[in-house]
């Protein structure tokens, strides 16, 4: 039989095996578990997208709620060139345009004066006429202040205009044929830069490049060809 000492489980007992710790206890750390915090990217809806907030700002400014209708003018410079496709002729032409009018938030109309100088010939062979001047003008209706984006604007104008073109021979002998009025729908558009501070002006002012096309289709007097003529130059704007 055994003495109870025996089985008595103290350190200075070495009959009784003593009890390794775990390996898990040993690699657990003492300190308290940290919390990881998760950073989270907002959703697509509830970014501020600074673009569609500019685009509010001078939406407010431009455009306001009132609608009030504001003075228009316009003046272009431009080089021309002009060309038939039902007869041979044709030239070059300096192109020359002043408009005054209206502009509302969607929409601005203009009644202008439109000048063209230069050489242009048309006829038997291409030169037996001539008509070196067209003075004339018409309406046109344009985009408004729909055309002011922030620092900039973009105009697109439609038109028709009417013209006086006096009419030479360049035939030996022969009288001069009977002056034209020709006719016809033209087409513009107007791109640049605003001045500085325009956001806080009543008035603006714009400078830029203008690009169109003038056709003529008829001639209420005479005789005139179906002509296209493609301008560029320069443009400004006050409104």
């Amino acid at each position: 039989d055994l003495d109870p000492s025996e089985l008595d489980p103290t350190p200075g007992n070495p009959t009784v095996p003593t009890k390794e710790p775990e390996i898990a206890n040993l690699l657990a750390s003492d300190e308290p578990e940290r919390s990881e915090r998760r950073v989270t990217t907002p959703a697509p809806r509830e970014r501020v997208d600074q673009a569609e907030r500019l685009r509010g700002y001078y939406g407010t400014v431009y455009r306001p709620k009132s609608n009030p209708a504001r003075v228009w003018f316009a003046a272009r410079g431009a080089y021309s060139l002009t060309g038939s496709n039902e007869a041979v002729g044709g030239g070059r032409m300096g192109f020359a345009v002043v408009e005054a009018g209206q502009t509302w938030n969607w929409i601005g109309y203009g009644l202008g004066a439109t000048l063209m100088g230069g050489s242009l010939t048309y006829g038997e062979n291409g030169v037996a006429k001539s008509s070196g001047v067209l003075i004339g003008g018409g309406p046109s209706l344009g985009l408004g202040r729909l055309a002011l984006l922030g620092r900039g604007f973009f105009d697109l104008r439609v038109g028709y205009n009417f013209f006086y073109a006096p009419v030479r021979t360049s035939l030996a002998g022969l009288a001069n044929p009977a002056d034209a009025s020709p006719h016809g729908p033209k087409v513009q558009i107007d791109i640049g830069l605003l001045l500085h501070d325009s956001e806080n002006r009543r008035f603006r002012h714009g400078l830029g490049a203008t690009l169109g096309w003038q056709m003529l289709v008829h001639t209420f007097t005479g005789e005139y060809p179906r002509l296209n003529s493609f301008n560029v130059g320069i443009g400004y704007f006050f409104g």
